[in-house]
Parts: C-alpha cells; sequence; structure tokens
C-alpha cells in the first residue's frame, strides 16, 4: 500500500472516532510485532510501547461449573506508558463487568479490581527482534462484591515475558505467578504461547492470523468458595477444593493492523483440558483495539 494511501485511511479511521492518532513508522522488526490477544490481564507484551486498549469479553460459562452454565462480559480499557525504550507503566484490569450466572449465584454487574505495575526489557536485540522483559503487577481489590471482586487483600504477580522471530513467525511467551496477601484467595501459576505470521495485505490493513495457548495452574488453595473450580485468569474465587488442578486452553482468531498506530484483534478462545479444574469454560470470544502513541 503506499504511503499516501495509509495515511488516507488513517485518517478516514479517526474521523469516524475508532483512531485518535497515527505512530511513527516501524524503526525495527521489534516493532512490527503484534501483541496477544487472549488472556489479556495476564499475556503481556514484553515491549515498552504507549498505548490504549479498550477490550470486550464474552465468556461462556460452563455448564458443569458451580453456576451451572450462564455467561461474564467484560468491558475493559487497558493503558501503557513507556517511560522509555525498556521500562514501562502497565495498567492491566479494570473495567465494567456483567456477571449473570444460571443457578446457585445472583446475577450482578459492577466494576472490576484493578492492576498495575512496571516491567523492564532487561534483554533487548532489535536487529534480531529478541525481546525478554520482567514485570510486577499489584492488583488492588477495590472491584464491587456484586460480580465476585473486591475480596482479600489484594495479589501480586511477578512474571518474565518474551517475544522474537522464527522465520516469518512472530513468538511470544510469558510466564508467572499470582500471589495474594492472604489466604482466602487462591495462588496461581500462568504460562502463555502465542504465534503469529503476517498474512498479506488486505486492503484496509495487514492480517496476521494468530494460535495462541494459555495455562492456568492452581498452586495453592483459597479459603473462601468449597468447589474444585477456580476463576481462570479475570475471577480469584479463593476456590479450598482447586489445588493442583488448572486449565489449558487454546485460542484461534487473528490481528488487523490498520496502520502502525492501530490494531484490532478478536479470538476465540476454547478449553483444551476437561473435568474439574477446567469447568469454568465452555468458551470465550476476546475483542480488542491497540491505539499507539508517542508522549515522549
Amino acid at each position: 500500500m503506499k504511503p499516501v494511501q495509509t495515511w488516507a485511511k488513517c485518517a478516514f479511521l479517526f474521523s469516524l472516532g475508532i483512531l485518535g492518532g497515527v505512530g511513527q513508522a516501524a524503526a525495527s522488526p521489534l516493532d512490527e510485532m503484534i501483541s496477544p490477544v487472549s488472556n489479556p490481564v495476564n499475556f503481556e507484551d514484553p515491549r515498552a510501547i504507549t498505548e490504549l486498549r479498550p477490550i470486550y469479553i464474552y465468556h461462556k460459562l460452563g455448564e458443569n461449573f458451580a453456576t451451572e452454565g450462564g455467561d461474564v462480559r467484560v468491558y475493559a480499557l487497558q493503558a501503557r506508558f513507556a517511560l522509555n525504550d525498556r521500562l514501562a507503566f502497565i495498567a492491566t484490569k479494570d473495567g465494567y463487568v456483567d456477571f449473570n450466572p444460571d443457578k446457585t449465584l445472583p446475577k450482578g454487574d459492577g466494576w472490576a479490581n484493578v492492576a498495575g505495575g512496571l516491567k523492564y526489557a532487561f534483554y533487548k536485540d532489535n536487529a534480531a527482534a529478541t525481546i525478554a522483559t520482567a514485570g510486577l503487577r499489584y492488583e488492588a481489590p477495590i472491584g464491587d462484591k456484586d460480580v465476585l471482586q473486591g475480596k482479600g487483600d489484594g495479589v501480586f504477580q511477578p512474571f518474565v515475558t518474551g517475544g522474537t522471530k522464527l522465520g516469518a513467525v512472530n513468538m511470544l511467551a510469558q510466564t508467572g505467578f499470582r500471589v495474594p496477601i492472604d489466604n482466602d484467595d487462591s495462588t496461581f501459576y500462568d504460562a502463555d504461547l502465542h504465534f503469529d505470521i503476517p498474512a498479506g495485505e488486505t486492503g484496509i490493513g495487514m492480517l496476521y492470523p494468530l494460535f495462541e495457548m494459555n495455562l492456568v495452574q492452581v498452586v495453592e488453595s483459597g479459603n473462601r468458595l468449597p468447589i474444585p473450580d477456580e476463576g481462570a485468569d479475570v475471577l480469584n474465587l479463593g476456590s479450598s477444593k482447586a489445588a493442583g488442578k488448572g486449565i489449558l486452553t487454546g485460542a484461534v482468531g487473528f490481528r488487523l493492523r490498520f496502520c502502525k498506530s492501530t490494531d484490532f484483534g478478536v479470538a476465540y478462545q476454547f478449553p483444551i483440558t476437561q473435568g474439574a479444574g477446567s469447568n469454568l469454560f465452555d468458551w470465550r470470544v476476546t475483542s480488542d483495539l491497540i491505539w499507539r502513541f508517542d508522549l515522549l
């Protein structure tokens, strides 16, 4: 696509209110990577980038879960601010939750807990498109109890995330723990993997088909609900019978890069494991819009 056409397209998106600005041209292969879509609260892009990211999640609850089905809808806005090319402030959990269980628990809606922190790229090779980053988040329990938030004393989340290119394929991976301050919440181990490949220009942007896998493993049970299933990435139910259980999910989807500053993504997520520990998931759709810009 010609440069004039690209800038005209971005200006058109801005006029529709989808895009609030146009970023600079990519300076290295790292800039050409895309961010993961599934598990957006925990699966962190290793790059230090300034961006806003509105997110919508529709999560279908499994019929064997404690609620005997239902759904959860999440409306959120993530923000990241690059302090330099390696260090960034991240605000990765917030938003509004609409909780609609079929049975057992009452329906409710309200605000989610808020989580934020810092990440630092301790290894970065622009030419080789390889980066490794460590970070720490804290989740403050200030959400509404009607949507299973606002309980406990908060959770710390140390993590390591990285990315590289394998030929034409981009790969991102993350691992980390969620460690509660009190004993009522559960302790988790998280591991995430992402692959994508640029598939070509579509006329409205570059298409990146993607595949992702997400593991949430309960390391230590909480002391709140006497059930064997936990809340995956968004919820911490404090389930007292969930120790040693976990859920592995897969996700297929794509990102569409309208221009250098704006990506749209969508992914369909499904459980790979079955039985106790995995019943929270029937299926999920996550969609987002990322707008990157420069402030410094």
